[in-house]
């Protein structure tokens, strides 16, 4: 196996694997532990919690697994830059992702979990009026943003990376 071809394939299983992992997030994960778990707790706010619980638990490990992904591909980058300097716009992407990543697991969910704690636990479980709940609320259609922003980047650092990749054969 010569380098491009080294190259190439870590950079594309790198954003593979973060970009597989959010889509399959967003529309297989988290819809089927909200639509799933709550009817089989006594009460629907039981269910929803149990429900929040895996989610935001899948979520921690989703940044990771971006995090390392990120440092994977920008280290591919690191290397490879002397040969192939046209694949520094996909890299500013890949920073902007790990930056949003960073953000929603060092700023936003600890304060969803504040938030969380602030009303004993169960977000559903208290009044919508409740402003530990509007907290909890905004700060996740916040990271429901953050997430979605991740994946459009990721998604132009892909199509600029197979475009890069046609170029350089």
């Amino acid at each position: 196996m010569n380098m491009r071809t080294l190259f190439h394939s870590l950079v594309y299983l790198a954003l593979g694997i973060w970009l597989g992992a959010l889509v399959f997030f967003g529309a297989v994960l988290a819809p089927i532990a909200f639509s799933q778990l709550p009817p089989l707790f006594a009460t629907p706010a039981a269910g929803i919690h149990a429900a929040g619980l895996i989610v935001g638990g899948s979520l921690v490990r989703l940044h990771w697994m971006g995090l390392l992904c990120g440092v994977v591909f920008l280290a591919v980058v690191v290397v490879a830059r002397a040969h192939y300097r046209s694949i520094i716009p996909q890299a500013a992407l890949v920073l902007v992702m790990m930056a949003l990543t960073a953000y929603s697991q060092f700023s936003i969910i600890p304060r969803m979990d504040t938030a969380r704690d602030s009303v004993g636990g169960n977000v559903d479980a208290v009044a919508a009026n409740n402003p530990g709940r509007q907290i909890f609320d905004r700060l996740h259609r916040t990271s429901t943003r953050v997430e979605g922003l991740v994946l459009l980047c990721g998604l132009g650092a892909l199509i600029a990376t197979a475009h890069w990749s046609r170029r350089e054969i």
